[in-house]
This record gives C-alpha cells, sequence and structure tokens, in this order.
C-alpha cells in the first residue's frame, strides 16, 4: 500500500504522519528536520522529497516550476526506492503534495491512499498566522490548497478525510483507523504509543516563515 497525507499548513498532518510512523508505516527518514521521534521539530517528512516539493512549487510563493511529467517521474522513483527498504506500507507526507495529486495518481498508481488531514479552512489559516509563517500570504496559499482537496475529493474516490476534531477526541480509534486505511496490523504497544502521540505531541516550532531551504 502506498499512501500520501495531504491537507493545508497547520492542518495537524504531522499528528497523523507520527502516528503512522509509529504504526509501523514507512515514512521514509531522514525527515526534514529531525529523525528523533520526540523531537520538536520533527515533521515527518522525507528530507529529499521536501526539498523537492519546496523547488517544484517555489514555497512560499506556490509557483509552478517544474513539469507535471517531472514530478511524475521523480514521485514513481522516489516511491519504488523507498519500497526496497522493507515490506511496510510507504507513504509521505507534505502539505505541497496537495498540488501534485494528479501525479500521484500517476505515479503511485490508482491505488494509492490519499488521507486528508482534515482541519477547518479558518482554523488551518489562523494557525499559520500565530506562527508567523508566510507572512501575508496565509490566506492565499491555504486556499490554493483547500482549492486542490475539493477538486480532488470530487473526482477520485481514494481521498479519504480524517477530521483533527475526531482525532483529538478519540486518539485510540484514530489509530486503528489509520491502521486500517493502508492495510497495517500494528501490535497493541504501537497503537497505544500512536494514540499516546495525539495527547503528547509538541507544536514543531519553524525557524523562520521563509523557505527554510534558502
Amino acid at each position: 500500500m502506498r499512501f500520501a497525507i495531504l491537507g493545508l499548513f497547520n492542518s495537524k498532518s504531522t499528528v497523523l504522519a507520527g502516528m503512522m510512523h509509529r504504526l509501523g508505516a514507512n515514512m521514509a527518514p531522514p525527515f526534514w528536520m529531525n529523525c528523533k521521534d520526540n523531537a520538536e521539530d520533527n515533521f515527518y517528512e522525507p528530507y529529499d522529497l521536501s526539498w523537492h516539493l519546496r523547488k517544484w512549487w517555489d514555497q512560499p510563493n506556490i509557483t509552478e516550476m517544474v513539469s507535471a511529467d517531472m514530478r511524475t517521474n521523480f514521485l514513481r522513483r522516489w516511491v519504488e526506492l523507498q519500497e526496497c527498504t522493507g515490506s511496510a506500507p510507504v507513504g509521505a507526507k507534505h502539505p505541497l503534495l496537495t498540488l501534485c495529486w494528479r501525479e500521484l495518481l500517476l505515479g503511485w498508481g490508482e491505488d494509492v491512499r490519499l488521507i486528508w488531514a482534515f482541519r477547518e479552512f479558518d482554523e488551518s489559516v489562523i494557525g499559520l498566522q500565530k506562527r508567523d509563517w508566510f507572512r501575508g500570504l496565509e490566506k492565499k496559499i491555504q486556499q490554493r490548497l483547500w482549492d486542490e482537496l475539493v477538486c480532488l475529493e470530487g473526482s477520485n474516490n481514494k481521498l479519504v478525510r480524517v477530521n483533527w476534531n475526531d482525532v483529538r477526541s478519540n486518539p485510540e480509534w484514530a489509530a486503528c483507523h489509520l491502521a486500517s486505511l493502508i492495510g497495517l496490523v500494528p501490535t497493541a504497544f504501537q497503537l497505544k504509543t500512536a494514540a499516546s502521540f495525539v495527547v503528547t505531541e509538541s507544536v514543531p516550532v519553524q525557524l523562520e516563515h521563509r523557505n527554510p531551504i534558502q
């Protein structure tokens, strides 16, 4: 099973990715900021893929810089390489993957599981403003991602919403639900660890609101 966690910035997609990591999925480390499970600056975003996504979409301007064919070919090679490391379901999380859902379907196959880390639009915008990310561009960026997700939801039944309010109110259910979405059979310890992450997770601190690769 291949899967991608999509969503707006500050939509709690990091929590879902951290849970998947604890449930036994391959989230393709090394991660963007830190590979340590309990590190406050761990976003559970594959370093190499995150680097390319920021270049493909010229973060924070969200301007397309490479062709869809180039993105598709890279994503296909990337996931095949990850699958060489073991048999666990391979997944990736990054808000900018939301802009690549068509390429994910082409490169990872129609059976790819697309998971929308759903949080209300206004809450996600306010979260960006509180963090001081993408100053002045918060609503524009979030609207672009939201529109893509709505388009995807209307055209493909592979997208599943996982609502942050449901995750927060019942972490144990959320852990079981996430595992079932990608065919994992976690141990009781893995389920407990994943559920506990919802309660204990710290919000990663971004060092600056500009593109961190610069």
